[in-house]
């Protein structure tokens, strides 16, 4: 989970909202009343709510078009039940409260990056009941046809994630990957 999370108070017009988004680069800001998170905010919210419904984000407020009730996970809980969870009600950004205080937000990204998750989407991903836009996020990283990880494991070990493009990544030299290539010179010389 992200420990750093941006929040907002409800009476903030949409527009200071989304500017506090655009500044911090993030695509959600948790709802505050009184230092207690009551609710969440996405840029789908706000295209929804706002920009489809044309209402003006200078004179609405974000406690208006927010997420409610907020759906959270404790820290304790395993990561499967958060996954679970964002399936179950479609969303991918699930903020974590301990003792009714914000501690984090993992998003689905986050969780489909851990071994655990993996492993779990190997075993028994529920793809009818998958929604298209949670999806997106899924072909990323796992190939559910062949029921295995699709993301690069010697770029994943450095702590990025990008998911394997074959011929149309940028590494990719005639018929193979230019950093498995790399890997095995380099394991050759140090044999050597």
């Amino acid at each position: 989970m992200v420990g750093e999370v941006i929040t907002v108070e409800a009476n903030v017009t949409v527009r200071e909202a989304v500017r506090l988004m655009n500044d911090h680069e993030i695509g959600c800001l948790v709802v505050v009343q009184d230092g207690k998170p009551t609710g969440i905010v996405t840029e789908r919210d706000m295209l929804k709510r706002v920009l489809v419904a044309t209402r003006d984000p200078r004179a609405i407020e974000v406690g208006e078009v927010m997420s409610k009730p907020l759906l959270f996970m404790e820290p304790e809980k395993e990561i499967k039940e958060a996954v679970k969870l964002m399936f179950k009600h479609k969303i991918k950004k699930l903020p974590v409260i301990e003792n009714e205080r914000l501690v984090g937000l993992v998003t689905l990204t986050d969780l489909f990056r851990s071994p655990e998750v993996m492993k779990w989407l190997e075993e028994e991903l529920p793809l009818k009941e998958t929604p298209r836009r949670m999806m997106k996020v899924i072909d990323v990283y796992f190939d559910p046809e062949r029921r295995l990880r699709k993301r690069c494991p010697l770029i994943t070990e450095g702590g990025l994630s990008i998911s394997c493009q074959e011929r149309k990544c940028m590494w990719w030299l005639e018929d193979e990957c230019a950093v498995l290539k790399l890997t095995k010179q380099l394991s050759n010389i140090a044999q050597q």
